[in-house]
């Protein structure tokens, strides 16, 4: 994206900080809650791509409402509402921008093509923060984080995982370029040990625990409500694991440093993404595209709609 079409977004959204909750599991209510629309029978869920969902017990506690056998959205916002007994962690979410107009640094920024990408951050809320303080005791602003990267950096806010997106308005079409956490690595690292020292580490290890275990799914779950409900686009694309790192330059500068591959085989996957050879509209420009694209090498994830499973029942 062009930088002042980020700027635009950020100024439209900014305002009161962003709360966002996470439970376990609960990605499946939200992505669930996108795709029945009005209403859905629970015989066509079974069928559709999400039909794996269904057996999850925070979801089944949505169907037990379901007593036609018509799940609505009023039964999965009645689970969520009821975070309270699945212990959500809590979230406060900002915006930032990951980019270059010189399309020689390009790969530097590991983008796909010159420009920007709009960052959304998942940031620790106070009742961490107040654990971080206590028992690490860092003044240091973002400690954990690699200060090269697009996490908070002004001490008000400290920023576990970001997810890095390209998009386009004109196409109602995304791309999950990214999604990353140094604060989990950072914070497993021996050598915070001699920092702050070892007992302390291995409390605030512990306190960390829970969010080291859900910080993927959360920031996807956050990055897609925020793509759906914020931006109002309805087709999201996520990088295949070669694929992305073809065309954002990680594959020929081995010296950057591949990405962990679960995040772009496993991860998409969990969340009943479909692998495409459809690239967003917006990449179609991109010449290297063309060429990954004749020797059989371009390959995305596509997130299923009910509109495209539709579309494809009357195909058939």
């Amino acid at each position: 994206m062009e930088k002042t079409q980020v700027e635009l977004i950020r100024e439209c959204l900014s305002g009161n900080r962003t709360v966002f909750r996470y439970a376990p599991d609960s990605y499946a209510l939200q992505l669930l809650k996108d795709y029945i629309g009005n209403g859905m029978g629970i015989a066509a869920l079974r069928r559709s791509p999400y039909a794996k969902l269904l057996t999850k017990p925070i979801v089944t506690e949505a169907l037990a409402l379901a007593g036609k056998g018509q799940l609505e959205p009023w039964h999965l916002e009645a689970v969520i509402a009821q975070y309270r007994d699945h212990k959500p962690l809590n979230f406060i979410l900002t915006l930032d921008e990951w980019g270059t107009d010189d399309k020689t640094d390009r790969h530097w920024k590991q983008t796909c093509r010159t420009g920007y990408d709009l960052v959304l951050q998942l940031n620790f809320a106070n009742d961490h923060h107040q654990h971080l303080k206590t028992l690490v005791g860092a003044d240091d602003v973002a400690p954990f984080s690699y200060h090269g990267h697009p996490v908070c950096k002004d001490g008000t806010l400290e920023t576990l995982a970001w997810a890095r997106i390209d998009l386009d308005f004109a196409s109602n079409q995304a791309l999950i370029e990214e999604i990353q956490s140094d604060w989990v690595k950072g914070a497993a690292d021996s050598y915070q040990n001699c920092l702050y020292g070892e007992d302390k580490m291995q409390q605030y290890r512990e306190v960390l625990r829970p969010y080291a275990k859900v910080w993927d799914e959360a920031m996807l779950t956050a990055a897609l409500c925020f793509i759906r409900r914020e931006l109002g686009i309805r087709d999201v694309f996520y990088h295949s694991y070669d694929t992305g790192n073809r065309l954002k330059g990680i594959e020929r500068y081995y010296h950057l440093g591949k990405p962990p591959r679960y995040l772009y085989t496993e991860l998409p996957k969990k969340f009943c993404f479909v692998p495409t050879s459809e690239a967003p509209d917006f990449l179609k420009p991109v010449r290297y595209l063309h060429y990954l694209q004749r020797h059989g090498k371009a390959q995305w994830f596509k997130l299923p709609t009910q509109e495209q499973s539709h579309g494809k029942k009357a195909a058939a």
